[in-house]
This record gives C-alpha cells, structure tokens and sequence, in this order.
C-alpha cells in the first residue's frame, strides 16, 4: 500500500440527512462533511467510483440493495474519518463533525465542555469513540497510551517515509580527510614531514641510497572522500530505528487485541489496522538498507546531528515528522494531532465534575484543590480542600466502593456489589463524615431518566462511608426535565433522591446544584433530618 496521497479522480460522496427539509450535500474529496448529529441517520452514497468500499474510523459501512452507505453516529461527537478504497493501493480521505444531539445540548455548550476539561486535565478527554478532537503533545499519564501511540502513527509516520524516500534520493554526504601512501616517483610535492625518512631524506638531498628501487619508497600523501556517515544520518536513522520499534510493538497490540476498549471493536478495526501498520514496516525496513543509511556508522543523536539537520529542509521535516509520530503526551496547545476522546456521555460526566469543583471552592470562598493520593475509597479522580473552619472537603470522580466490608485505610464500600457512581463529595472533620453522590446521566426523556434513577436509588441505599449512608444521591441532566417532581428541592430533602437537570455551561441547574452544595457543606452534611435517618 502506498502512503502516497491518493488521487481524488473526481470521487465525490453524497450525505442526505433525515427529514424532507434537508437537502442532499455532495463533498469533493479533503472536504468537510458537516451537519452530522450523534445518533441521527445518514445515507452515503459514493459518486464516480463503482464498486469502492467505504470505512468509517477503520470499519467497514455495507452497502444497501441501492448502492447506499446507512449510518449512525452513536453517542460521540467530534471529527470522524470517512475513507472510500477505490482499490486496494487507493484510498481517499474524507472527514465528517459529528454535533451532539440538539435535543440536550447545543454545540456552543459542548465546544465549551470541552475546552473546560482541557483546561482542567485535558488526559480526561481521552477515549474509545469513533471521533477525534486535537490535543497538545507535552507529556501528560494517561490511561489510553496504546490508542494515543496508534493515531499519532497514522497522523505523521506516512509524512516521515516520504521524508526518507526524498532523502534517499539526495542525502546528505560530507568529505572525509585521510591519507594513503603512493610511490615516491608518483608524489608531485613532499610535505616536510616525509624528510623524516632517512631513505627519503637522501634522495632528496641526491646522497647514495641503497640500490632498492625508488618505486619501493612510499610516502604519505593527504586525500578527501564522500562519506555518507554523518551526524545528520546517524540521528535519522536512531529516529527510524525507533519508529520501527514502535511500529512492531504496535502490531502485536493490535493483532493480538491489546489496544485500550472493547475487544469486539478492536476486531472489526484490526484488518485495516494492520494492513496500516505492516505496510508501514514494508517501506521503512528498505529504507534503512539504503544509502545514506546504509553507511550510518552508529545511532546517536548529538548538538552537531540537529545542527546539520536543522540546516537542510528535507532533513528538518523528517526529523520532526519522526518525532512527532512517537509522541506520547497530550496536554498543552502546542500541537495540534487529532486523538480519539470519550463518547458524549463521557465527556459531561468528566465536565460535570471538573465544573463543580471550580464552583464549589469559589462558593465557600477557597481557592485550592489539592491532588489526594488516599481517601475514603479509590477513583480516576481525587482531590481535596480545606474549609475555612479546618474541615476537609474531598472530591472523587468515579470512586470505587468495593463489595466487601472496608479495608484498611479505605472506608468506602458497597452493601451489595461493587459501584462506581460518577462524584462523590465528602466532608470530614469534628470526628464525623458525611458525604453525597452526584450522577452524570447524558438523559433527556421521561423514559430514560426513570431508568436512570435506578443508580440514585440504588446508591442511596447500598454505598457506605464507615457504617454511614449517602445523605442525597441525585442525578445531573443536561436538559430540560420531563419530571418536574423530582426537581423540586423538598423532594430531594425528603426522600434523599432527585435530579438537577439544565445542569450544561449556562443552564440555571448548575447554579441550583452549587448552591445545594453549599448549603450541605455548610450545614445539611450535619443537622439535616434526612441524614439523622
């Protein structure tokens, strides 16, 4: 497969969106599809290319009975790759932005849930969905490594062979000074370190030497050849070398089902994924058996390798090609790669509560949340912040209570099995502790959020601080509530279940739940009759 770009030969594709109102939109190939919506149907149809197949995020779209590609994107947002294979060495790209559903949030809602979290942490946006936003590159832990290393491969590792071809075609050399030794009767001048040679020395001066011949005297003579062994070439080819590594490392992921996410989904990536990666291997490993690379006396990269190849443009764009597919990192705004992040719901889970740690500290007037290594249970996610009057307020993002009686140090558990609800808040201090869940449900509908209070029913009842249950579980909605009855602050005071819905950037909900919040920190996690129960 050649990582060449293909050829467009006049492909189009046209998406028809659902309802009478939307008019059919045709895209030419590097274009932008626009106006897809996360669980919305569209059709696809390919234009001037009979019998291509058509990929979304590396899985194969069938065709219907007439010639048309149906899909839906389920539960993400972001920018997708579409690819149509004409043949099995050409292959066009095109890229889609999925919005989320308008029935919960608009996009300037979302766009701002996501430059919060980037803010906040943006490994937090990472995940498995088929969509893909852009992230820095400066290092930064992170639990989906494997898929980071496998989309900055994509995004650059072509970019670099074609570096490496040109290169080969006109590499960098530099002269080598050395000496040989010749016949005296061929030398043309003597440097006057040759007099040093008695032989010489005589003959120079006409004295009577031996009767050797005079083609038996030798003397050193300076000389300059074409090297191929430069710095500039020792660091490119460690970059390749490593690459390669990478690479390899790689396939035996992907082949054997090792990536981060569903192993069924892996498997329906894994053909065109591997296709990708040993195709890759198939033009790199020649490469490194070429000049200049063949000559490389030695893999280093030191100040005069990036001083050479700062120098040349070709060896400048390869160099950061290279290292730019083996990054690893993903926070800061310096690079722009496109990397896979959370499904919608993931993301307003993760907004939810990086938002509410902002709004909580500032409403009790501090300022400082500190990373907590162990508190009452273990999360993705904990933090902690001292109150004004020496209580400790902790944080946690997908706690962990296990279904086993507390262990040491941890004094979270589940009476049934073991649960991971969204955020916990806990307060300590004054020889007590009190706490509350908080549960991201991406809901909107009467039906989805009766379903959805099943987990606040089911956290009321079964999580446990100590011996102690939650004081309130609710449930944050980005949209507008179809139950108006669990909304109602009674209601959760009463029965210590409820809901704050309009709970996205700017809803009135978000401001309900700080204010909540405060009032619990500043009095209900104690005196309430809810939690004397």
């Amino acid at each position: 497969m050649s990582f060449e770009d293909a050829q467009s030969n006049g492909v189009l594709l046209k998406v028809s969106l659902p309802g009478d109102q939307t008019p059919t939109a045709t895209y030419a190939a590097g274009s932008l599809i626009v106006g897809l919506r996360e669980c919305e149907p569209c059709q696809i149809e390919i234009v001037n290319a009979r019998h291509a197949r058509l990929f979304i995020d590396d899985v194969e779209v069938r065709q219907d009975e007439h010639g048309r590609f149906a899909w839906t994107p389920t539960f993400f947002a972001g920018r997708v790759e579409i690819v149509v294979a004409i043949d099995q060495d050409n292959e066009i790209a095109f890229h889609a932005v999925v919005g989320p559903s308008i029935s919960k949030m608009i996009d300037e809602q979302f766009d701002a849930m996501i430059d919060e979290i980037r803010a906040f942490r943006a490994a937090l946006l990472l995940g498995i969905s088929s969509a893909t936003t852009t992230f820095g590159s400066e290092f930064g832990t992170h639990a989906f490594e494997r898929l980071v290393l496998l989309a900055r491969l994509k995004r650059y590792a072509p970019g670099f062979l074609r570096s490496l071809r040109a290169i080969c075609r006109m590499p960098h050399r530099s002269i080598l000074y050395g000496e040989h030794r010749i016949p005296l009767s061929r030398a043309k001048r003597l440097h006057p370190l040759a007099l040093r040679e008695p032989r010489i020395a005589a003959v120079v001066a006409r004295r009577a030497v031996d009767t050797a011949p005079l083609d038996s005297l030798q003397v050193a003579t300076p000389t300059a050849v074409q090297t191929f062994d430069t710095p500039a070439n020792r660091a490119l080819k460690a970059l390749a070398i490593r690459l390669e590594t990478r690479i390899t490392d790689l396939l035996d992921s992907v082949q054997d089902s090792r990536l981060e996410g569903d192993i069924a989904e892996q498997q329906l990536r894994r053909p065109r994924r591997v296709r990708f990666l040993s195709g890759l291997l198939r033009e790199l490993k020649p490469l490194l058996a070429q000049e200049p690379f063949s000559s490389a006396s030695r893999l280093e990269t030191s100040a005069a390798s990036l001083t050479q190849i700062s120098a040349q443009p070709l060896y400048s764009s390869a160099y950061r090609q290279g290292n730019r597919a083996l990054l690893r990192g993903v926070d800061g705004t310096n690079d722009q790669s496109p990397l896979y992040v959370s499904p919608t719901w993931g993301v307003y889970e993760t907004w939810c509560f990086a938002h509410l740690l902002g709004r909580v500290a500032q409403s009790v007037g501090q300022s400082a949340w500190w990373i907590l290594r162990s508190g009452i249970v273990s999360a993705a996610e904990s933090y902690e912040l001292t109150l004004a009057d020496g209580r400790l307020l902790e944080a946690h993002f997908q706690a962990n209570f296990r279904s086993s009686y507390p262990e040491a140090g941890r004094q979270g558990w589940s009476l049934s099995r073991s649960r991971i609800p969204d955020i916990v808040f806990v307060l300590r201090g004054e020889g007590a502790c009190s706490f509350l869940v908080l549960d991201a449900k991406y809901r909107r509908y009467r039906e989805n959020v009766l379903e959805a209070m099943e987990s606040a029913h089911i956290y009321h009842d079964s999580l446990r601080v100590d011996l102690q249950r939650a004081d309130f579980c609710a449930l944050l909605l980005p949209a507008a509530p179809d139950l108006p009855h669990l909304e109602r602050d009674a209601f959760l005071i009463e029965h210590g279940v409820g809901t704050f819905s309009h709970f996205a950037p700017g809803g009135q909900g978000v401001k309900r739940c700080v204010d909540f919040l405060t009032a619990w920190i500043n009095g209900f996690g104690r005196n309430h009759p809810h939690a004397a129960s």
